[in-house]
């Protein structure tokens, strides 16, 4: 009498093993990416709107006066600007520099991570006009914000 051998198929479990593995390796290296573009995001939306509102205030003061305002008329420039999280922002006109602290502390703040750190941007200039706003500082290099 002839037994028919039964042919199982399915995965090893030193198979499932080595997969679970490549998809801990994985998670491991893209999380650290994944939380810098959160962070990224989150500046986008809290803090770029209320800097470009400072940026627009300057350029239009520099248009009409062909000069960086100083930093005791910085108040005049940051009115209509949300200043949620700034603090000690700083207009340095000799270098046509605006710098800032980002201000968000409590470990439950949308930008507890980023609290303390620096971001500057500079003005370039061509022929009496701003072109660009240039982001350096410590924040920048964080979230290659350059």
């Amino acid at each position: 009498m002839l037994m028919k051998m039964k042919e199982n198929k399915g995965f090893t479990l030193v198979e499932l093993m080595i997969v679970v593995a490549i998809i801990g390796i994985l998670a491991a290296v893209a999380v650290p990416f994944y939380q810098r573009y959160v962070q990224k995001a989150r500046l986008t939306s809290l803090v770029w709107p209320g800097m470009h509102s400072v940026e627009t205030n300057i350029g239009a003061f520099y248009a009409v006066r062909n000069s960086f305002p100083e930093n005791a008329q910085l108040p005049a420039f940051t009115r209509d600007a949300d200043l949620t999280y700034f603090s000690n922002m700083q207009l340095d006109a000799s270098n046509a520099r605006l710098s800032f602290q980002i201000n968000s502390p409590g470990a439950t703040s949308p930008l507890a991570k980023l609290h303390g750190k620096t971001l500057e941007a500079t003005a370039q200039t061509t022929a009496g006009k701003i072109t660009a706003w240039v982001l350096s500082g410590e924040l920048a290099d964080e979230l290659g914000l350059k």
